[in-house]
This record gives C-alpha cells, structure tokens and sequence, in this order.
C-alpha cells in the first residue's frame, strides 16, 4: 500500500541523476533567490537532495516523483500521469461529438503550468468595446484564477492514482479543473477556504521557490475574492474522493448593440491583423494562420461582413476576404 502523504519522495524506477536538467536546477535556485530571497544551499545536488528530489538507494541518488516532475525534460517518459489535458466544447457537456480543440501539456511542471494558463488565456473570450475613443477591454477570466487553479490541481493531485491525468475543460461560459485524487484529507469541500493541507509538501515547496505557489495555501481564497470582485457567479466544486472538480463561470460580457458600440472578440481582432497582413486570404488559410476551427473563422467573417469590416471577392466556395475600403 503506498503511503499518499509521501508519494512525491517515492523514487522513479529507471530514473537517474543524469535524467534530471542540472541546468533548469540552476534557473530553478536562481528564482528562489531573486523572488523568494532563498538563503539555502545554491548547490545543485544539495539543494535537489535537501528538498527531496533525490534519495539514497543501494547506494546511489535517484530521484524521486517530485524531482521528476519539476527537473526532468520529459517527465511523462517515466509519469504517465504527468501533464494536463486540455479539451474545449461547443457546448455545457463533455461529448466527443462536441470537442473543438484538443491539446496535451507535457514538460517540466513549471513550464506546463505557464502554457496552460497562456493556453487557456488564448481560447478563452475577451472583448473590446469602444467608447467614444476609448477602448475598453473585457475578459471572462482573471489570469490569477486560471493560474491559481492550475497550480493547484497539479500541485495536490495524488500521482499514486495510475492512469488518471489532470484535465481541464472549457465550456461555452465555464471552466472546470478535474484533479485526480479527491481533495487532501483534512479538507472538505465545507472548510476549503480555511483548511490548509497539502497532500505534496515537497512539491508545494518546489513551486513556492519557483514563484508559483504561496506558502500559505492562499490560492482557493484569492481565486473566490477574485471571482466575487468580478461578479461572477459562485463555482462550483465537488469532491468524490476520487475526483475533485472546481467549476468557475466566466464574468459577464456587454452585448454589442450596434456598430455604435462596436464589440470585437480577440478571435475577431486577430482575423482583422491577419487579413490586412496578408491583404487577402481565404477563410482556411485564416483558421490555419490563427489556430482555430474553421467553421469559428468563417462565422465571425460572417459577422465581420455584416459590420462593413471586411469584404469577400469572389464565390463563397472559394472566397478572399480582404479589409473592407474605407
């Protein structure tokens, strides 16, 4: 029986010292000192060995899961569980009919924390509304809270729970973060603003020297701050021990009433960068050029059309669109 509350100090079998990124080790203690003001060993084996990266076995070091996860290039080759998996739908349900874009997050911990919020960032709604001369931007999420839930699903999933990958995702209007495991024990979906456990001290740790945990376990109470200072509606969150799922709606966004008050997606404001750099380009040659589907390109053509913002040469089969003539 594996004990949970050290699952992150177990040692990867085949792993070596030589599968860890000394170098990333090295960057690693640099931003503890720089943001942290760490004051510990600065060397790189002491310091892996004093936070529990590597452990003495039959008289070698060999890393541990913690280890592995935050300094090896490729921690999947030995974690299969290793990452986040990110699916987006077209509507509230996770149905594979419905599914519009797909992305696993593989790397060190570190780096897929920040690709995933940068990810996540992207396909999310933003919106950019003019008032007289002034733009106004929007946006459905606080990047602190993509953050905020990010790290923690990573943070205090259990890695004992084989097969079971970190997943995120993104519906019409909400995200949901599902972290394998449940939540720590001593913590309740009742007392999560005041519990403060981590089932990963080691790894907790890791991420506090690497600027992206609090070492206070103050991330669920910034992340219901943020989102009542936003006037979103209250998550939802759900524990069945074995998945722990926290569901977070996006803020309110104005509705365009008009070319008046013109209202642009950030979909729609990289399609206009796009055609008027390439001058004209086809509707496929759009969703390849932004990384989208191309029935989402052609319905915000559609409304950019309407708009007087572009216009189409040629038939609608093969069609050009290029800025509109001002």
């Amino acid at each position: 029986m594996i004990d949970q509350r050290l699952n992150e100090r177990q040692t990867v079998a085949g792993a070596r010292i030589e599968d860890l990124d000394l170098d990333l080790v090295r960057r690693h203690i640099r931003t503890a000192v720089e943001r942290r003001g760490y004051e510990g060993t600065t060397d790189s084996i002491a310091y892996l060995q004093r936070y529990h990266c590597l452990t003495s076995e039959e008289d070698a070091l060999r890393p541990t899961i913690a280890g592995m996860l935050v300094f090896a290039a490729e921690p999947d080759r030995w974690l299969d569980t290793a990452g986040v998996d990110i699916a987006q739908f077209s509507g509230p349900n996770a149905h594979s009919t419905a599914m519009v874009f797909s992305r696993q997050i593989r790397g060190p911990i570190i780096d897929v924390i920040n690709r995933t919020v940068d990810l996540l960032w992207a396909r999310s709604e933003h919106r950019y509304r003019l008032e007289g001369a002034e733009r106004v931007e929007e946006h459905a999420f606080n990047t602190t809270v993509l953050r905020e839930l990010t790290v923690n699903t990573l943070c205090h999933r259990d890695w004992g729970l084989a097969g079971a990958i970190a997943r995120i995702e993104m519906h019409p209007g909400f995200i949901r973060w599902v972290t394998p495991g449940g939540l720590p024990a001593g913590v309740t979906v009742e007392n999560i603003r005041v519990a403060q456990v981590s089932r990963n001290p080691a790894l907790a740790q890791l991420l506090y020297h690497g600027g992206l945990v609090e070492k206070f376990g103050m991330g669920i109470d910034t992340v219901l701050d943020t989102l009542a200072s936003m006037g979103c509606e209250p998550p939802i969150y759900h524990d069945d021990t074995t998945f722990f799922t926290f569901q977070v709606f996006a803020r309110p966004m104005s509705q365009t009433e008009g070319v008046d008050d013109l209202t642009l997606t950030l979909r729609q404001e990289r399609i206009l960068a796009e055609i008027g750099g390439r001058r004209a380009a086809t509707s496929a040659e759009l969703a390849d050029a932004i990384g989208e589907a191309r029935r989402n390109v052609q319905r915000d053509l559609q409304i950019m059309l309407k708009l007087g913002l572009v216009q189409m040469d040629g038939p609608t089969s093969r069609a050009r669109y290029r800025l509109a003539r001002k």
